[in-house]
């Protein structure tokens, strides 16, 4: 099985039968989707599984603790998720799409699937025992990792890898959602970043198989339902502008508290401690407001149905940010996709029923703004508009709600944008070194860290060496430039022209002679763009990857490894 490149793409080729890459990509995204459909489903059964053992099973022999017995039920979800992750992937802490997005731009869409097992368990202990976060980040984070697993099986190049790892993430959103456009979206919007027809394609395919498969599940109906909204006159639309501004500064008070407390945690040395003290913490706050624990959807449905107060709604739109931040910064797994929706609604249906109040004749009800204000904070979030708009459209099943969506949509990601100056998921990478809004527009160079085409050299010379031997050895290699090491340490390099002026005059030279000072070092942590400037340099071909701490040679990076990292992970 061998991939061939072509002007329309790569081919496949399988002994006597050869396939295009649109048609490789079809059929793999067809496998993904149904794998990402039955990921979400056994999941989500996971997750009602743990919420039955938690509330059902360890919960009521805790009652002679009274109101307090969610507490130590809720800390020993945050002590079972930190073992989990701590004993058998570390990427499963924390809400799974910024992982997913550094393996699409920097490792060319390599995720390992080890890591499935370990994001399912760890991401429903949180959810189940009552931590506060969303179910969306881990099924995106399981769809990708198929994705990319079906990829690595057909050793697909990295762009056809990419976008395979983009149609995982797409049926997990379509089939938790039942939402098969917005899925389509949020892969697109979210995690490519550009609407390539031929990622398209797979994407819809991805997408359409999980949608059928959560549907048959599931039920196929609206993931929530709201009373009928109709437009009561034109000067509403300024509410809805308001509204935006509202779920702008929501968003932005989110994004800087999970940071912000993340901070703090970070501080605390003994990471079981973390799991105590945050997950405690939203226990004690879900004595009095049980609605945070969770992902709470069924509390939004409440609030689109009109059956909590105004004052109520109002302040989970705030203890809705503080338990989920609380949660992740403690050390648990999930998403920030629900909390950003519930928030939303809570915000969106407080300020509706204030408005109704005020202007009765001329506004919607609250359940309305409810819905707007659950895609306006997302997009404020996540500065993904058009896949707010979609998924909350396919969730309600209301297409008179365009219009208002539409408005303060854009208003909220206008306003997020400067206030937040990132996304909650682009902030997460900015905080590991990564610099996602370059990576975005990417020249393709950048998507590749060196670490993924570093190599031993096929020859390594110490100063002792004779000029002679060096000169044998590389007889037999493609290579002109030789790395000298004294006990792995590195001390320069050799080049091959110098070592053969050197042996006319002086045959029994050691390469102690010829050693030269090299411009530029790697370490495995830069990417290939940095080699390539470097490389501009005509005397330099080959660059060293150093351990930056005790400068020993870890491998080497040639200007033909460049060029095929730059020829196979051109984008298509």
């Amino acid at each position: 099985m061998r991939y061939i490149e072509t002007d329309r793409g790569y081919r496949l080729d399988i002994g006597r039968f050869s396939l295009s890459q649109s048609t490789f990509l079809l059929i793999a995204a067809f496998v993904v989707g149904i794998g990402g459909g039955y990921g979400t489903v056994l999941f989500r059964a996971m997750i009602y599984g743990e919420t039955r053992l938690a509330f059902y099973v360890i919960a009521p022999r805790l009652h002679a603790l009274g109101w307090f017995d969610v507490v130590p039920v809720v800390a020993l979800g945050g002590l079972l998720t930190v073992f989990i992750t701590q004993r058998f992937a570390k990427e499963a802490q924390g809400h799974g799409t910024p992982h997913v997005l550094e393996a699409v731009a920097l490792r060319g869409g390599i995720l390992h699937p080890r890591g499935i097992l370990a994001t399912t368990v760890a991401a429903a202990t949180t959810l189940g025992f009552g931590g506060s976060a969303g179910r969306e980040g881990p099924i995106i984070q399981i769809g990708a990792t198929i994705g990319s697993f079906v990829g690595q099986l057909a050793k697909a190049p990295a762009p056809m890898l990419r976008s395979l790892v983009a149609c995982g993430a797409a049926a997990g959103i379509s089939a938790t959602f039942n939402a098969p456009i917005g899925g389509v979206f949020f892969a697109s919007e979210v995690i490519l970043g550009n609407f390539a027809p031929r990622q398209f394609a797979s994407i819809v395919v991805s997408s359409v198989v999980a949608a059928i498969i959560g549907r048959s599940v599931f039920g196929d109906h609206p993931s929530f339902s709201a009373q009928a909204f109709h437009l009561v006159s034109p000067l509403e639309l300024l509410l809805y502008v308001l509204l935006g501004v509202f779920a702008a500064a929501w968003a932005w008070g989110f994004v800087r508290l999970l940071y912000a407390l993340e901070d703090v945690f970070r501080r605390i040395g003994r990471v079981y401690v973390r799991a105590l003290i945050g997950f405690g913490l939203v226990g004690f706050i879900g004595i009095a407001f049980p609605q945070v624990f969770g992902v709470g959807y069924p509390n939004v449905q409440a609030v689109l149905a009109s059956h909590v107060p105004a004052w109520h709604a109002f302040l989970l739109s705030v203890l809705k940010p503080v338990a989920t931040s609380l949660t992740l910064g403690g050390g648990g797994s999930g998403g920030v996709f629900a909390p950003s929706l519930y928030t939303g609604a809570m915000l969106g249906d407080a300020f509706g029923r204030i408005v109704h109040q005020m202007f009765p004749a001329w506004t919607a009800t609250a359940a309305a703004y409810g819905l707007v204000g659950m895609a306006a904070v997302f997009a404020a979030t996540s500065e993904a508009p058009i896949t707010a708009i979609m998924i909350v459209f396919e969730m309600s099943n209301d297409y008179t709600i365009i219009l208002p969506l539409m408005i303060s949509v854009v208003v909220a990601t206008l306003i997020g944008r400067r206030l937040i100056g990132g996304t909650i998921d682009s902030i997460a990478l900015t905080r590991r070194g990564i610099d996602w809004e370059r990576l975005r527009a990417a020249r393709p160079l950048t998507r590749v860290r060196v670490t993924m085409v570093e190599h031993p050299p096929q020859v390594v010379a110490t100063p002792d060496d004779m000029l002679a031997d060096v000169a044998a050895k590389l007889e037999d290699t493609p290579e002109f430039v030789v790395p000298v090491c004294r006990d792995g340490r590195f001390l320069g390099v050799v080049l091959a022209s110098d070592i053969a002026a050197e042996l006319v005059s002086t045959p029994l030279a050691t390469v102690a002679r010829c050693i030269r000072p090299v411009s530029s070092t790697l370490e495995r942590t830069d990417t290939l763009e940095q080699a390539a400037v470097a490389m501009a340099d005509p005397q330099t071909p080959m660059l060293p990857v150093l351990e930056r701490e005790t400068g020993k040679l870890l491998g080497i990076v040639t200007r033909r490894d460049v060029l095929n990292a730059y020829r196979d992970r051109v984008s298509f």
